[in-house]
């Protein structure tokens, strides 16, 4: 059992260090190798569960850790209910969800390699996706997210989404695992045919590391194709972001409205000379965007307002802001995204996936209100999908943008390009900023979209359809960025057909169940 321990330990340890801020993402490719050993080497399915419980607790507190301080310094809650609410809401789901996966893993398992190499990254894929369907959860930590730094690599996620990604790595952690096992004096291979059962699994790791890498190298060629040739007809349109980076004091105390107004128009219409109409035909089109909750006092927001803004910036950009609504009628808040053009012209996309806890009670208002923030919101009904003067916009607000097949169904809808608005400054100098990042980066690949993502402490980026980053803002300053985008109307199989392989991966396990079913009789 101590040895079982030290397995999951070192397994825990592999996969947190794949993310940030440590980044080594290649810890990930045989960070669950230990795990599958610890899993398989239980005397029982009870004791394999307890293992699925321990690792999934440290991986959630591994990650997770920045939650505790942000309860007791930003909300003020007394350190003994915060541990209880990290307790609660964050690892006790995911050890169920592990345990769960680890019982099903011992009932169905088969030494056959095609098991390990098919069966094995269904089960966590189907693990992965049952996160993003809990609503007290947030489908953030995916191991297919640590593949980022593997530029060529990530490139897949065009094809099946970041599902793929983690089907894939964990392939290749099962595999190796197999590998292992066959020459370890628990397995059951037979001496004799050792070498053919070490050449089939060598085989399927050189595919899994070297396919995608063809692949990510011959997209890459054709994304780039895709954006020159756009960008000789003069279709750049220029991207201003702005990262404001008020403290959250700052930002929800009720004073200084127009004084945190004035600094974004400002960094907005910065060496841009006169920004009024007279000189709109010697400049590019432009999409300024400012972070979630800029404009966060509706009753200070009128349609004057809006006008006197646009005048200011130039009635030729289209401005997207988040902020606050109202509902006069209910008295219903919505988190949202005012998108502005022309003389004032407005539209507004209200955010739809709420965040657990922070914009709904979820039975228990474990947070309570912070300063004039809302203590809950309602959530939107308006599509994601924007109409704009300036082209079709996909918005997403904050933690929208780790829910892969609402982005998708944007892009699906004509959007031809992807707004990402956040507020990350409650996670402080934690490695959460760069993984929301990240995952913006992947919902650009999946759907081969630009995304433009202003946060008000960082990090804000310009995104290509590639992932690669072409501007970002540095953490906790003020900073603008500037940026060419291209609308793009591509299609790939992920943003046409989703979360296909979410459904393989059930097919797969409903095989794996009827093959025990029938061994039994």
């Amino acid at each position: 059992m101590g040895l079982n321990v030290l397995l999951v330990l070192i397994s825990t340890i592999l996969y947190v260090v794949s993310f940030p801020l440590w980044n080594a993402g290649f810890a990930a490719f045989f960070a669950l190798v230990p795990l599958f050993w610890a899993i398989e080497r239980a005397r029982s399915i009870p004791r394999a569960m307890g293992y699925g419980v321990v690792w999934g607790a440290l991986v959630s507190a591994g990650m997770g850790y920045w939650l505790l301080p942000t309860l007791v310094t930003h909300f003020g809650i007394r350190p003994p209910l915060a541990g209880l609410f990290f307790l609660a809401s964050v690892i006790l789901p995911v050890c169920l969800i592990y345990a769960f996966l680890v019982a099903v893993y011992r009932f169905v398992h088969h030494r056959h390699l095609a098991w390990y190499a098919i069966v094995v990254p269904s089960l966590w894929i189907l693990a992965e996706y049952v996160k993003e369907m809990i609503p007290v959860l947030i489908p953030w930590g995916g191991i297919g997210y640590a593949a980022m730094p593997f530029h060529r690599y990530v490139q897949i996620a065009d094809l099946g989404g970041v599902h793929g990604l983690t089907g894939v790595i964990v392939s290749i952690n099962a595999v190796m695992w197999y590998m292992v096992r066959s020459v370890l004096p628990m397995s059951v291979v037979p001496r004799k045919s050792l070498l053919r059962v070490n050449c089939s699994p060598a085989i399927v790791l050189i595919l899994a590391v070297c396919l995608p890498l063809v692949y990510g190298h011959y997209r890459l060629s054709r994304i780039d194709e895709a954006i020159n040739e756009k960008a000789s007809a003069g279709q750049q349109v220029q991207a201003i972001l702005v990262q404001g980076n008020f403290d959250l004091d700052e930002r929800w105390s009720g004073m200084g409205f127009y004084r945190r107004l004035q600094t974004y128009l400002e960094m907005s219409t910065e060496n841009s000379g006169d920004m009024g109409a007279g000189n709109a035909e010697d400049r590019k089109s432009r999409v300024i965007v400012w972070p979630e909750t800029t404009l966060n006092e509706p009753a200070r927001l009128s349609g004057s307002l809006f006008r006197q803004i646009m005048s200011l910036i130039g009635d030729d950009a289209l401005l997207v802001s988040g902020g606050l609504n109202q509902d006069d009628a209910t008295g219903q808040v919505t988190n949202c995204a005012y998108l502005v053009s022309g003389e004032g012209a407005l539209t507004r996309y209200d955010k739809r996936i709420l965040l657990p806890y922070a914009e709904t009670t979820m039975l228990v208002d474990w947070l309570g209100q912070y300063y004039t923030a809302p203590s809950e919101f309602a959530p939107g009904r308006i599509p994601p999908s924007m109409e704009t003067p300036h082209g079709k916009v996909g918005m997403s607000i904050c933690f929208e943008i780790l829910y892969p097949g609402y982005i998708a169904g944007s892009v699906n809808s004509g959007a031809s390009l992807l707004i990402n608005m956040s507020n990350d400054a409650w996670f402080g100098d934690s490695p959460m900023p760069y993984m929301h990042l990240n995952a913006a980066r992947m919902r650009a690949i999946e759907n081969r979209r630009f995304l433009l993502r202003a946060a008000n402490s960082g990090v804000s980026a310009v995104i290509a359809p590639s992932g690669q980053i072409s501007a970002r803002t540095d953490l906790f300053h003020r900073q603008r960025i500037d940026g060419d985008f291209v609308h793009l109307d591509v299609i790939t199989p992920y943003t046409r057909y989703g979360d296909w392989l979410v459904f393989f991966s059930g097919c797969m396990l409903a095989v794996a169940l009827l093959r025990v079913a029938f061994a039994k009789e």
